[in-house]
């Protein structure tokens, strides 16, 4: 429980905050939901971009399949329902939601193959994804580091090897953010004139449906 304190913590920090604004607000520009659309969010962990979803209007079911960080999510409430279950087997039927999410989940999955090809059977409309990308600043600072050490960085080329053994043939829309990862006043400032198309944020994001 202390880890998911920690963790959910982090993102209350002037830094942590500004990251996960950032991340949330691409993740639905790509996402583009309706109000009272149904996503599932993959590896939820503490539930906070679950919740978030859930403020937006969202019917929101958050997958993990860890019990604790689970019964965090919980307490912490925010009109989301819960399921314990591995991203690779979801206990749910084709196109059983709108929209699919895992927001970096599918960094600490040995491999994310079964997991994107279970996403897209159960979303209807496609699934977003967020990456730690390795063609970035962010990776230059942390990798190796405590809190990152068991986390897979992976770059656009990664995805579309993962993607290319699906039933069909899938469409990919990709952004990046976080480009400047000290989230200082400058760095804020500087990533809001940077293109979202250059693709060295340390936060990579992309839109995948089937064709």
């Amino acid at each position: 429980m202390k880890a998911s304190v920690k963790y959910e913590t982090w993102y209350h920090t002037p830094r942590g905050k500004w990251i996960a604004d950032t991340e949330f607000a691409m993740m639905m520009k790509l996402i583009l939901p309706i109000k009272n659309d149904t996503i599932l969010d993959v590896g939820c962990g503490t539930g906070h971009f679950s919740r978030r979803f859930s403020r937006e209007g969202l019917s929101v079911t958050g997958a993990d399949i860890n019990d604790t960080s689970l019964k965090f999510a919980r307490k912490l409430g925010g009109g989301v329902k819960y399921t314990r279950c591995s991203a690779q087997s979801l206990p749910f039927e084709d196109e059983a939601f709108d929209h699919c999410t895992a927001i970096t989940s599918l960094c600490f999955i040995d491999d994310p193959q079964p997991a994107l090809r279970e996403m897209l059977r159960v979303a209807r409309r496609g699934v977003t994804i967020g990456l730690l990308h390795k063609k970035s600043l962010l990776y230059l600072k942390k990798k190796g580091s405590v809190n990152y050490k068991n986390a897979r960085w992976s770059s656009l080329s990664d995805l579309r090897n993962w993607l290319k053994e699906m039933e069909r043939p899938v469409k990919i829309i990709w952004r990046t953010c976080v480009m400047m990862p000290s989230g200082t006043a400058i760095a804020r400032r500087l990533e809001q004139s940077l293109s979202e198309n250059i693709p060295l944020g340390g936060f990579l994001t992309a839109h995948i449906s089937y064709v």
